[in-house]
């Protein structure tokens, strides 16, 4: 399950989503200022191209690529609202710990903390 906590004016609220039981993992190739990410593994469907625009050694601001294919409705609002700022918060062993924040051009900011691994 994904959790995000939503601040909105004078509330907070945290969402819970259902994690899409049909992935079991996701393949991140980083290059400098891209990302290409697979979803169960390089070659199965398509690829998810990203944009990396780096703010410091530990923060970027991640855009998807519009360039390179299709977007959905949800890539296309994350551009349209600047973009998700990821913050890397420590690193334990090969586990990556992050913040990922996006403040929506209505003033919603949306967070979640997540973890990459690597295998």
């Amino acid at each position: 399950m994904k959790k995000y906590t939503i601040t909105s004016k004078d509330s907070i609220n945290e969402i819970t989503a259902e994690r899409d039981l049909s992935i079991n993992r996701y393949v991140v190739i980083r290059e400098k200022n891209s990302q290409t990410e697979w979803k169960n593994g390089i070659g199965n469907g398509t690829p998810t191209y990203e944009i990396l625009e780096w703010i410091d050694d530990c923060t970027y601001r991640l855009t998807y690529d519009s360039s390179k294919g299709e977007m959905d409705e949800m890539t296309k609002w994350v551009n349209e609202n600047n973009g998700i700022i990821i913050s890397k918060t420590k690193i334990e062993g090969k586990c990556l710990y992050y913040n990922a924040t996006m403040t929506s051009n209505d003033g919603q900011k949306i967070s979640q903390d997540g973890i990459i691994c690597v295998e």
